[in-house]
């Protein structure tokens, strides 16, 4: 898959700070680059896919991310975040229905709930 999409965890309609450490030991055993920041990472997985995340204090940005494994680790990155996926291509992912009262107000109307696995991550955002 080639297309955008955004992790954030919101607070009162606002983008808060991400957690680093607890992002940094969820991505560690697939990082294969990071940069000293951990602002660029590169992951590899089992499958044998990789995926590039650009990181910053409030956002993980991911430009082209793969079918498989990859919506496993995203689905437990997104939820041990408390997090939310912002897909370009398709409504705002919440992780349970008590983070919509998060999101701003122009995000709440058309944002889904969507199980945190890997399965169900890949099937809605891939359209299925």
């Amino acid at each position: 898959m080639s297309r955008t999409m955004f992790i954030l965890a919101y607070e009162n309609g606002e983008p808060k700070p991400l957690d680093m450490d607890l992002l940094k030991e969820v991505l560690k055993p697939y990082v294969v680059k990071a940069d000293e920041n951990f602002q660029d990472a590169l992951i590899q997985l089992a499958d044998g896919y990789q995926a590039e995340l650009d990181i910053n204090e409030v956002c993980i940005g991911i430009s082209r991310f793969p079918p498989g494994q990859f919506f496993d680790v995203l689905a437990e990155l997104v939820d041990r975040l408390g997090a939310t996926v912002i897909p370009m291509d398709r409504p705002t992912i919440l992780r349970r229905e008590g983070d919509r009262s998060s999101l701003p107000p122009e995000g709440r109307e058309n944002a889904v709930v969507v199980r945190m696995t890997g399965q169900a991550l890949e099937t809605f955002i891939s359209g299925g």
